[in-house]
């Protein structure tokens, strides 16, 4: 590890040992570049990151100055968080090094052993059978839905999450958040969300998973929902008759509705989030409809200041696969972002929140297991942190029915043997190890599901572990009979 890594692991641990926080992605990526003898200024390191030169020094530094000088007991800033991080530094290697001469006197005059191995005089951790450090115990957190606000094993996605706060702020904006599933969608909503509501802002949440088919396949009927739970969660008085008229159409009566009911009776912007928005896509006369509506409303906005108290934000994780006038479409306006799995920093940063301390080679393991998915990793370091399986274990067992990743294997196994389409181009892609062109919407749709990246109109297998997973399990159900009736 170089030493600016290790200088920001020392700062983090300080810190966290204060206040009980990390350092995010952000805040390590400006104390390391503070930390080198040719420093960036703010402005270098905006850029760098693609952040606005403001957001970094008025908002991200600030808060990274104050931890730092609640960690070390001192003023820091800029400009002397080298010298006092040296000296934490020194103190702490003079403080070890006391320690191992006193005992090394203790025991000459006690007469025991010979204690040859103390001038390596950092204390010798626990070792698996995986070479695997094991570091003092923390609060672990089984993987299961979204993060927790407090939790400390989220990590921030970087720059997105800035982005997204900053876009937020902004009268009538639309946020568009996609991805595969598991990969932290909802986790980076709800901190969107409790910055809205810390700034005074009405939330709501309506997630298409909750709604019946017979609904959202008719979109009269889809529309009165979405009023009728935006109502409902506002605690505002049920009116939708009053505002409900068959010879304006459902568009119109849903449009009236949310701006002079809903928005003119709530005095403060409403956020609202539409999650899991790709269950409708399959619904082609509804979501051509209700897509355009959504465009009209961030077009009113521009000029409406009704309208601009609005906030959108959609979670969808695959493509529209209808056809939309780009000038109807909600999906080339807005701030778009399409969460990937995590870098390998991150996964090292994550490994350090459980306790762990795996090796250079250990981490390239994981990464080429799991491919940075958030939720594996998460499960992954979450067993070897609990001790259940040593590193080589989860390796060997990874692709079978009885290992950690079993659940998540089965999902998938049962959505491919019951949409041979999907089945045969998913077969296509685990014949080869290059980057290869399939139908576009199974492609869409793999990449849904976390089972592919997409490369330009090509795609490759995420994770090395599907492949000797499914390879044998989806051919056999491809030689079956066409509706996958005996897999």
């Amino acid at each position: 590890m170089s030493a600016s890594a290790d200088i920001v692991e020392l700062a983090d641990a300080l810190v966290y040992t204060k206040t009980g926080q990390h350092l995010n992605d952000l805040q390590r990526f400006i104390l390391r570049e503070s930390w080198q003898e040719t420093k960036k200024n703010y402005d270098q390191m905006a850029q760098e990151l693609g952040y606005s030169e403001s957001y970094i020094k008025q908002s991200v530094a600030p808060q990274l100055w104050k931890l730092l000088s609640q960690g070390l007991g001192e003023k820091v800033t800029k400009a002397t968080v080298r010298s006092a991080l040296e000296r934490q530094l020194l103190a702490q290697n003079q403080s070890k090094f006391k320690t191992v001469i006193n005992n090394t006197l203790s025991s000459i005059e006690t007469g025991s052993s010979d204690r040859s191995d103390d001038l390596d005089y950092l204390p010798n951790p626990r070792i698996t059978p995986s070479d695997q450090i094991i570091l003092p115990s923390v609060d672990l957190e089984l993987p299961d839905g979204s993060v927790p606000l407090n939790s400390p094993f989220y990590i921030e996605r970087v720059p997105y999450e800035a982005q997204c706060y900053q876009e937020l702020l902004k009268p009538g904006t639309l946020i568009r958040i996609k991805g595969p599933r598991q990969i932290g969608k909802t986790s980076l909503v709800n901190r969107l969300l409790s910055r809205g509501i810390a700034k005074g802002y009405k939330t709501v949440v309506l997630d298409f998973q909750q709604v019946e088919e017979t609904v959202i396949s008719d979109l009269n009927k889809m529309l009165r929902w979405l009023c009728a739970s935006l109502t409902r969660q506002l605690k505002l008085k049920p009116m939708l008759n009053d505002y409900w008229d068959e010879d304006l159409g459902s568009k119109m009566s849903c449009a009236l509705y949310i701006r002079e009911y809903i928005l003119a009776e709530i005095d403060a912007p409403i956020v609202l989030v539409l999650e899991e928005l790709s269950l409708i896509f399959k619904q082609v006369n509804i979501v051509q409809e209700f897509l355009t509506l959504l465009r009209s409303w961030h077009e009113q906005a521009k000029v409406d200041p009704i309208w601009q108290r609005l906030r959108l934000i959609l979670i969808q994780s695959t493509e529209v696969y209808v056809p939309l006038d780009i000038n109807q479409s909600p999906f080339n306006v807005g701030l778009g972002v399409d969460l990937e799995p995590l870098s390998r920093e991150q996964v090292q940063d994550l490994t350090q929140r459980h306790g762990l301390r795996l090796g250079a080679e250990q981490i390239t393991q994981l990464m080429q297991l799991v491919g940075g998915h958030p939720y594996l990793v998460r499960l992954t370091l979450y067993h070897l942190a609990r001790q259940d399986l040593t590193f080589e274990e989860i390796l060997q067992t990874a692709a079978t029915d009885t290992g950690i990743y079993a659940n998540h294997l089965h999902r998938h196994l049962w959505t491919l043997q019951h949409n041979p389409k999907l089945a045969a181009a998913f077969n296509q892609v685990l014949s080869t190890t290059e980057p290869i062109e399939v139908e576009q919407v199974q492609g869409f749709k793999l990449h849904s599901m976390g089972l592919v990246t997409l490369q330009g109109n090509q795609v490759r297998l995420s994770c090395d572990f599907y492949r000797s997973y499914f390879r044998d399990r989806t051919i056999k159900c491809q030689d079956a009979d066409s509706e996958y009736s005996n897999c």
